[in-house]
Order: structure tokens, then C-alpha cells, then sequence
């Protein structure tokens, strides 16, 4: 890698963020499509899609400890170009087999876990190039990290909100072969976006030795080096629990809002758009303070809120139709802007604080126990439900977002 200068960086950053931002939309665009083609199309069986979904997280699972390596032996720039354009291939598979009416659900249901896969070395490479991407001013670096990681988040966050409601316009006018089409148009400028970034700083260590190389310590280093660091461990537990207790959540919170309330499909509706304009607002604000505040300080007080958070909905279920109403808004208003910078403040103190040659397996290892958790969290919140009632499953959420403040 070669270095270039602070005005070259400068562009390389952004070239970066708007592959990430068109990444972003096409992702979302091709998973709202595939479900609908699913669905809709291929008549598939709730069971069906159940395998799907579990596909897909067994992909994300198995290839994370892989990327990791792959990305810190060969660069992030290098992986993040092959897996971009990996997904560009099976995106443009997707849309020649459904326009030929050739695509069967098994065959789906292989691309959409190859896809998994390639998002996988794709989201870690995009993560793992930001240091390189920051000048090496100690007073300015810091700031310049968490800026950059906030404005990554930011641009996923905006397209997860605009692009589903969009998505399901497009295909009841135009069916889903013309989406996955633009789904691979955007991958493909994502990728010549891609391929314009370049490393700021020099593939050499402090000195001028060699930067190490992944094959020191092997596949698992990143993992060793998670459990043997305080700090770097409390950050991921503190995820973790955050991330089990929106899974529990999430298992019972739409059949709370629309049976046990009352308020229907309609209101569930309007409260998921409640949360997507606060999603849009944490996405406006996240650059500026995660710039002006410590990662530590962030992590501490959007934890914090949103264990009181989660509150508010356990709270609804006891309090008067009108009351309920304003602790669900509240709920999804603020819980759009604290995940987010939540998320930004544990992955801006994460690239801080490993070293750069380990970057991309500890980031692997962390997702083992961060994403890992999630479908155990959503089996739990199920069963709780189930034996106990739905108040309980909102209580098991509070509990780990408690719990996310607490360990860490």
C-alpha cells in the first residue's frame, strides 16, 4: 500500500463512505426483494423462510473468524474489492434466474447464504480500513476514527430506513427481477467506488519494520487477544447484552403492540416509523458527537438510556391506552438515535484500541458474541413469552439492557 497525501485521504474517505452508502442500499434493496420473491413469488412456507433466515446467520457465524484473517493478511482494501464484487456476481445470478422464472427455493436459499457470506467480508473490510484511512496526529485521530465510523453507520442506518418502503412499492409495480437489477447496479458502483480507495499511511509498523503479519498468532489470534483484554472485553460484553436483549425484545414486541394493546397493524406501523425518523436523527447527529465525546462517555450514557428505555415499554403494559401510546413513542423515537450511537461509541473504541494488525480477526471474534447471541435472545424471548406471558419477555429485555450497563 502506498501512502498518499492528507487532501488524497481525504477523498479516499469519502470515496469510501459512498461505497459503503451504495452497498447499504442495495443490500436493503435485495433483502426486502428476496423475502417478497419468496414470499410472493416462490410460495415459500413460513418453515422455508425460517431456513432462510437460519441460513443466512449460520453464513454470517462460519465466515467471520475467516474474514477477520483474510482481511489482516491480504488488506482490507483487497477483500472489501473481492467481496463487493462477489455479491455483484450472485445479485446479477438472482436476477437472471427470477426473470427466467428458473429460480427455485432451494437455489435461493444457496445464493442468499453465499450473499451472507460475501456481506460479511465486505462489512468487516469496510470497518478495518478506517485507521488507514486517519492521519496519524495523535490529538486529531481519535475524533477523525469515531467521525468516520459514525458516518459509515449513519449512511447503513439511513438506508435501512428509506430503502424498505420503497422496495415494496417497486416490486408490487415492477416485480422483483428490475429490483435485484438495481440491487447489482448499486453494488457495481459501490465497487468502482472501491476500487478509487487508498490506504493514507504506509503498509510499515512504528520505526519503519514491517507491519506484522496476519500469520502471527494464526486464524484464532483475534479471538485470544478479545479474551485476554480487560477493556476490549467489557466493550463486548456490554454489546452483547445489548444485542440479546433486542433479540428477546424483538420476539414478542409486535405481537405485544398489535394483540396484547390493541392497536393493530396500523399502530405497530405507525410506531416502527416513529423509530426510523429517530434512526434518521441519530444518523444526523452521530458524526458531530461522536467527535465531541469519548467513546467511553457515549457507551456509558446511550447504555444507560437504553436500559430506561426498554422501561418505557415494560411500563406500557400496565399504564392507561393513552399513556401507552406516549411511552411507545417515546420508546421508538429515542431507541432509533441511542442504538446507533450506541453501536458507533463500541466500534469507535474497538478500532482505537487493537492494534492494526489484529484489527480485522478481533472484529471477527467480536461478532461470534455480538451477533452470535441474537438467535439464541430471540428463541429465549419466545419461550419466556410463551410460559409466562408477554410482559415477562419486555422484562427479560430490561434485564439485559441492564445487564449491557452493569457488566461493562
Amino acid at each position: 500500500m502506498t501512502t498518499v497525501s492528507p487532501g488524497k485521504a481525504e477523498r479516499s474517505q469519502r470515496l469510501l463512505l459512498g461505497s459503503n452508502a451504495t452497498d447499504a442500499a442495495g443490500r436493503s434493496l435485495s433483502d426486502i426483494t428476496i423475502d417478497l420473491l419468496f414470499v410472493g413469488t416462490l410460495g415459500a412456507t413460513a418453515m422455508q423462510m425460517g431456513m432462510l433466515n437460519a441460513l443466512g446467520s449460520l453464513a454470517f457465524v462460519l465466515a467471520s473468524i475467516p474474514a477477520g484473517h483474510m482481511v489482516d493478511k491480504y488488506s482490507a482494501f483487497r477483500v472489501l474489492r473481492i467481496g463487493l464484487g462477489a455479491k455483484l456476481f450472485l445479485l446479477g445470478c438472482l436476477a437472471v434466474l427470477s426473470s427466467a422464472d428458473a429460480l427455485s427455493i432451494p437455489m435461493g436459499m444457496l445464493l442468499c447464504a453465499l450473499l451472507g457470506i460475501c456481506n460479511v467480508f465486505s462489512e468487516t473490510s469496510q470497518t478495518t480500513a478506517v485507521p488507514q484511512l486517519i492521519e496519524d496526529d495523535p490529538e486529531n485521530r481519535s475524533a477523525g476514527i469515531s467521525k468516520l465510523i459514525a458516518s459509515l453507520s449513519a449512511a447503513d442506518q439511513s438506508m435501512t430506513v428509506v430503502v424498505p418502503a420503497l422496495a415494496g412499492t417497486g416490486f408490487a409495480l415492477w416485480g422483483a427481477p428490475p429490483l435485484l437489477s438495481i440491487s447489482a447496479a448499486l453494488g457495481l458502483l459501490a465497487l468502482l467506488m472501491a476500487l478509487r480507495v487508498h490506504s493514507h499511511r504506509p503498509s510499515q509498523g512504528p520505526g519503519g519494520t514491517l507491519k506484522p503479519s496476519a500469520e502471527q498468532g494464526g486464524m484464532l489470534a483475534g479471538l485470544r487477544y478479545l479474551l485476554r483484554h480487560r477493556l476490549l472485553l467489557a466493550i463486548t460484553v456490554a454489546v452483547m447484552f445489548s444485542n440479546l436483549g433486542l433479540a428477546i425484545g424483538s420476539s414478542v414486541e409486535a405481537i405485544f403492540i398489535i394483540n396484547e394493546l390493541g392497536f393493530g397493524e396500523f399502530g405497530y406501523g405507525i410506531f416502527v416509523s416513529i423509530g426510523g425518523i429517530g434512526g434518521l436523527i441519530g444518523a444526523a447527529v452521530a458524526g458531530r458527537l461522536a467527535g465531541k465525546f469519548p467513546p467511553a462517555t457515549l457507551l456509558v450514557y446511550t447504555g444507560s438510556l437504553q436500559a430506561a428505555l426498554t422501561g418505557c415499554v415494560l411500563a406500557a403494559a400496565y399504564a392507561p391506552e393513552l399513556w401507552s401510546m406516549v411511552l411507545l413513542g417515546t420508546f421508538s423515537l429515542g431507541w432509533g438515535i441511542i442504538v446507533l450511537l450506541f453501536n458507533i461509541a463500541a466500534s469507535s473504541w474497538v478500532v482505537q484500541i487493537v492494534p492494526e494488525h489484529l484489527l480485522g480477526r478481533v472484529l471477527s471474534a467480536r461478532r461470534l458474541f455480538t451477533f452470535g447471541v441474537v438467535p439464541v435472545g430471540g428463541l429465549a424471548g419466545g419461550a419466556v413469552a410463551s410460559a409466562w406471558g408477554i410482559a415477562a419477555g419486555l422484562l427479560g429485555w430490561v434485564v439485559a439492557a441492564a445487564l449491557s450497563v452493569i457488566s461493562y
